[in-house]
């Protein structure tokens, strides 16, 4: 706060009790954002003094240690977004918005490291109303029962979609919590591009595979796949990906090779 000028200086001190209470609080607004007000709601002047203090994790500043040791954390789960599960992290998200809650802008449990894309995708979306928040990466778990699928068409190409089917084992307001990340991320187009580029690259595999083995080596090395990729989780879009090719006859009897036609969707 030293670094601070003298006015906003001022201002955060009058409210630094208010802000200590604010820290306690974040869990029980991340259960129920409909119960709270930031504590900055109505003040611009405290708004932009909260604001200011994200400046202080830029490289040379008092918190730059502090946003270190957040991407370090990354890098030891292999730094991938934890939001779309693909792509690197290079940014810090702020899961609770700073231009809603301001008094969170520097606070490490709402600073989730994130991919360029999530980071823009997601920007300063925050239900306030209806309490819908996306999934916190510190303080929630996914579920855990399958409902993420992919559908695979094989005819002239190999056609891929992604979808997301209720379950009985999950409560509606998780499921739409759910759609709700989906939706804003886009991730299923996402997916779907993702998954095309994984089968293509691997084309001569299936290809090695289906001359020595047949279609049901083909569909074992498939099955193999997916119980991979289920350490990371059953709705990890591999999973669903690989699990989908296993059980999809034409594809194992040969159609994968139409994974080389155009147009690829």
């Amino acid at each position: 706060m030293s670094r601070r000028r003298p006015s906003s200086r001022r201002v955060l001190l009058g409210v630094r009790s208010g802000i200590i209470d604010a820290y306690g609080d974040y869990e029980d607004v991340l259960r129920d954002i409909r119960r709270f007000t930031s504590l900055a709601h109505g003040s611009d002047v405290l708004t932009k003094a909260l604001l200011g203090n994200y400046a202080l994790l830029d490289r040379g500043r008092p918190l730059e240690d502090l946003r270190n040791s957040i991407f370090r954390t990354a890098l030891s789960r292999n730094s991938r977004c934890p939001l779309c599960e693909r792509a690197q992290v290079c940014a810090l998200d702020h899961f609770l918005p700073k231009n809603h809650f301001p008094e969170y802008s520097i606070l490490a449990d709402n600073l989730v490291p994130v991919c360029e894309r999530c980071n823009r995708l997601k920007g300063d979306e925050c239900d306030r109303v209806g309490g819908l928040l996306m999934f916190h990466a510190y303080f929630d778990e996914f579920p855990d029962i399958e409902i993420l699928f992919a559908e695979i068409d094989v005819d002239s190409t190999v056609s891929i979609r992604y979808s997301l089917r209720h379950s009985d084992g999950i409560d509606n307001f998780t499921f739409e919590r759910v759609e709700k990340q989906y939706k804003v991320l886009g991730l299923f187009d996402f997916y779907q591009m993702e998954a095309v580029a994984e089968l293509t690259d691997q084309i001569d595999l299936y290809d090695e595979t289906y001359g020595s083995c047949g279609d049901s080596g083909l569909q074992s090395i498939l099955s193999a796949l997916a119980r991979g990729a289920e350490r990371k989780g059953v709705n990890h879009w591999k999973a669903a990906l690989y699990r989908a090719l296993s059980r999809n006859v034409d594809f194992c009897s040969g159609g994968y090779r139409n994974l080389l036609a155009t147009p690829l969707n």
